[in-house]
């Protein structure tokens, strides 16, 4: 175009040469459109625990959020309610039913569900046959929260279906279940939910239908059973038990299992069996069905979160030794070897149906933009170039729900070129070309508290934290419940005081300490998470003023919360030493001894211990 005035000019048209001489605005490409139909708009729902955004059917996403409140019900039902802290926020449910064979589309869709036979025929005994379960992984969580993205296209929905996305909820006890533990439950080679179980009706191992009416129950689940070291041994064993009948079977030393050095590779498949083994035997066999023991394994356990295990906490707990239990342990492994396992109950068929109703901007920008970026989060470190595409993905479904719920056109284009080619108030070239600014999004136009969280959360993930500061202030005047909205705000409230420390001798100021320290309260009254007391920690370890008796408090909740965070408590005990609290302060110190498990740590701490005990409160 500026080549085509230029000749024009040189052809002697005054106007048009004077025209060269103007700025030209490069403007930005709007579209014009009716309101958007959706051919398969998403519905919106809440449910105790559940946040569900569907465009299935109302009988196929009814069945799905069957199956998740079931998983939920069998767990709550044979796991102590300790173990299973309640999410802060509630989980979300995206249910989708496209036929991606006919779409056009990439990495970033939902998952398939796929029923298949059991892996693990042999454990499953005579229900490998009948059974079909599925074993689904999901990346996308936070500390506070988790999201599934589900495909149902094609899914036979006619059986009652058992699935899980709760089972997250025991990595985020307070204090932290033991390592066994965990790996018993939950270990994909051995653990008790290393695949799905299925409802069973009756004796007959028939599977249930649902044409008997919703109010039908379900009286037991039935699980893959015990695996030992692998399956070619676990055939090996068989053979020899089918030969004598009166064969012992040993395990491992118990105090190797609840040691707290992790065990070499090659000591790691027989350690991961004892695990389960003795987590089913607490659970689900002999130590659940006996109360008194029922009571000892529930005790046992909480005590391993709190301290190490030594034959005197298990003989204080149990009334016998280790030994003993070796014995007992070696009595249920044959009675179980390659048995599946089984759990009588009484959970409905179904549960109430869902109210499902055309779901708003804000609520598919939010759950759907959260449930992007938190798989991009999750996968980018082994995965950078996909964790990007996802994190582009968030921020368009972000920018879309922020565009229709202010009535803006869909379909702009933000222009990529971005920035002026000249800046306000200097000439121009002539014929050069200045671009809009880009679209921008206004924290003050959000309604939604809880996309003002998640949209502060994508901008800190992609390390705009200028942008997230924003979003996350107007979350926390808005009162968004999401604890680690609150945690993200205070560390970068921390970042910007700590490059500008407005107390004496290069330290925070009380006021600068008070506005870190305020979101973290805020994020304890939902969720316990160590990074939010170790935060916390390092503020008052930079700041000149002292903690009060309550904030002090906190900070040794937080150290008996995580008991086996070294680096907590170590901090923890320097602040306390500041403050001029020297008993509590070794004593923290020597709690931390107890948990350090390399020579350096225990150095370092010995150090602090004795600098604390000699009076100098300004430790480093």
């Amino acid at each position: 175009m500026a080549v085509q005035l230029a000749a024009r000019a040189s052809q002697g048209s005054k106007p048009v040469a004077d025209a060269v001489d103007d700025r030209m605005i490069m403007m930005q490409r709007f579209v014009v459109s009716a309101t958007r139909i959706e051919k398969n708009p998403w519905r919106y729902a809440s449910v105790p625990g559940f946040e569900v955004l569907s465009r299935a059917s109302d009988n196929d996403t009814n069945w799905w959020l069957d199956a998740l409140q079931r998983g939920q019900w069998f767990e709550n039902a044979v796991m102590p309610e300790d173990w299973l802290p309640r999410s802060p926020v509630p989980y979300t449910v995206i249910i989708d039913n496209t036929d991606l064979q006919a779409v056009r589309v990439g990495p970033l869709h939902s998952q398939p569900i796929e029923f298949h036979p059991p892996v693990d025929a042999l454990t499953w005994g005579p229900y490998a046959e009948k059974a079909i379960v599925w074993a689904g992984h999901f990346e996308a969580h936070d500390d506070d929260t988790f999201a599934s993205n589900t495909n149902l296209y094609n899914v036979d929905t006619k059986n009652p279906a058992y699935a899980s996305i709760s089972l997250e909820r025991l990595f985020r006890c307070a204090p932290p279940l033991p390592q066994w533990l965990l790996v018993g439950l939950l270990g994909l080679d051995f653990g008790i939910f290393r695949e799905s179980f299925v409802p069973v009706i009756g004796q007959d191992g028939d599977f249930p239908r649902i044409g008997g009416g919703r109010g039908r129950l379900i009286r037991k689940v039935v699980g893959p059973g015990t695996l030992w070291v692998s399956l070619d041994e676990t055939q090996q064993l068989l053979k020899e038990l089918k030969k004598n009948k009166k064969m012992a079977m040993a395990v491992p030393p118990l105090q190797d299992l609840f040691a707290e050095a992790p065990p070499a590779d090659e000591r790691l498949p027989l350690w991961k069996c004892e695990a389960a083994l003795f987590a089913r035997w607490g659970l689900m066999g002999p130590g659940h069905e006996d109360p008194v023991l029922s009571r000892a394994f529930l005790e046992f356990v909480r005590r391993a979160r709190r301290e190490p295990v030594t034959e005197q906490v298990f003989t204080d707990c149990f009334g016998f030794g280790y030994a003993t239990m070796e014995v007992e342990l070696g009595s249920f492994l044959k009675a179980v070897l390659a048995l599946p396992n089984t759990v009588d109950l009484d959970v409905s068929v179904s549960f109430s149906e869902v109210d499902l109703k055309e779901a708003t901007a804000d609520q598919i920008g939010r759950i759907l933009g959260d449930w992007l970026r938190m798989v991009g989060d999750s996968v980018r470190i082994k995965d950078p170039a996909r964790g990007e595409e996802f994190h582009r993905a968030a921020g368009r479904m972000l920018e879309r729900a922020y565009r229709e719920d202010n009535g803006l056109p869909p379909d702009v284009n933000p222009a990529p070129m971005g920035a002026r080619t000249a800046e306000p108030g200097q000439p121009a070239a002539p014929g050069q070309a200045v671009a809009m600014k880009p679209f921008v999004v206004a924290a003050d136009r959000i309604h939604d508290p809880g996309l003002l969280a998640v949209y502060g959360l994508y901008e800190h993930d992609i390390g705009d934290d200028n942008k997230a500061r924003e979003f996350l202030e107007a979350a926390a005047v808005a009162r968004a419940i999401r604890p680690r909205a609150c945690l993200v705000l205070a560390r970068l409230r921390y970042a910007e005081a700590i490059a500008k420390p407005a107390g004496s001798k290069g330290k925070l100021s009380a006021q600068q300490a008070a506005a870190v320290l305020e979101p973290l309260r805020t994020a304890l009254r939902h969720s316990t998470v160590s990074d939010i007391y170790t935060l916390m920690v390092k503020t008052w370890n930079h700041c000149e003023a002292k903690p009060s008796n309550q904030d002090l408090e906190t900070i040794i909740e937080g150290v008996s919360l995580f008991p086996r965070f070294t680096a907590l408590s170590y901090s923890s005990a320097v602040v306390c030493a500041q403050r001029g609290d020297v008993a509590r302060a070794i004593e923290l110190v020597d709690r931390a001894l107890v948990f350090a498990m390399n020579e350096n740590d225990r150095d370092h701490l010995k150090r602090l211990r004795v600098v604390i005990a000699s009076g100098i409160t300004e430790a480093d």
